[in-house]
């Protein structure tokens, strides 16, 4: 068994004594509130589902090198996660990984992970909601880990973090795509699933949530990504013709890395608004969407003929 704890749905019990990974988060917190050069993740703990790869792992290791406290990745495909974690653990300290195997659209697997990492770390600070798929073909799958796993993450962020569940407040991220704004004619049902994400994200900072929870979700949408989501597409279109429309969309677009993805996510953790949409491409900062809200709507004249 990997020494950074892997972890297979174990029975999770409640603790008795303070563990070493626990201690660890805690001393660092109290270091870096007294410090100057302090940086805005240090001594925080993160959930990133989807971290075993691609953007979630870029995600995971950026957090580590800001100096995060620690962080769960969360990942249905262990064989494919596990080499990247234990990479991570070897340059960052065994201590400040935690990996668990769970299906994002599942609640009871999600509610383990979230409980394990309590348990390991002593709390929840931030919450990558980034495990999706891009699967036509595999529709109900697809709508099951993109839409249930971002209500799901969201939901059980909130009941650890919300301060009106004792806890301390915290940040939540629902990762989606550029595609969350501008639907692709080659996959349909994937873009129903990013919009979804979307407009999930944007209800939750239009109401009062964040004054009652002290808990901020917002939404970051990288654009084409160099990642295993867009290998042999032409496999998970819903047919040939699917498949011509979506190369023919993405002609001539520059694949972004996953690092800089990650990157231009920590730049803007603190700036996001409850409920603000961001768009991530070709490497450059990311960049708000704005969405109209119903005040604006409601005080113009709308001619539908």
């Amino acid at each position: 068994m990997a020494s950074y704890r892997l972890r297979h749905f174990a029975k999770f019990v409640k603790p008795t004594t303070v563990t070493a990974s626990t201690l660890s988060c805690s001393a660092h917190r109290t270091f870096a509130s007294k410090s100057s050069q302090r940086t805005k993740l240090e001594g925080k703990v993160a959930v990133v589902t989807g971290g075993g790869a691609g953007i979630g792992y870029a995600i995971a290791k950026q957090f580590l090198k800001e100096g995060m406290c620690a962080v769960t990745i969360v990942d249905c495909d262990k064989g494919r996660a596990q080499k990247n974690v234990q990479k991570l653990a070897d340059e960052f300290g065994e201590d400040k990984i935690l990996f668990m195997e769970a299906d994002v659209g599942n609640s009871k697997q999600m509610d383990l992970a979230f409980k394990n990492t309590v348990f390991h770390y002593d709390t929840i600070d931030i919450i990558i909601n980034n495990a999706g798929i891009m699967d036509d073909t595999h529709w109900e799958t697809q709508i099951k880990t993109n839409l249930h796993g971002s209500v799901i993450g969201t939901l059980l962020g909130m009941q650890y973090m919300a301060k009106s569940s004792s806890g301390e407040g915290g940040i939540i991220v629902n990762v989606g795509s550029v595609i969350s704004i501008m639907p692709s004619c080659g996959f349909p049902i994937y873009t129903m699933t990013q919009f979804g994400i979307a407009g999930f994200t944007n209800a939750l900072g239009s109401s009062n949530l964040y004054d009652r929870t002290g808990v901020k979700v917002f939404g970051y949408c990288p654009g084409l990504t160099d990642t295993k989501l867009l290998k042999d597409v032409s496999t998970v279109c819903i047919n040939d013709n699917f498949a011509k429309e979506f190369q023919e969309e993405i002609d001539g677009c520059v694949l972004q890395k996953p690092e800089s993805v990650a990157k231009g996510l920590v730049g803007i953790l603190e700036e996001a608004k409850p409920g603000s949409i961001w768009v991530v491409e070709n490497n450059t900062k990311p960049y708000e969407i704005k969405f109209p809200n119903v005040a604006d709507v409601k005080n113009k004249k709308i001619d539908y003929q």
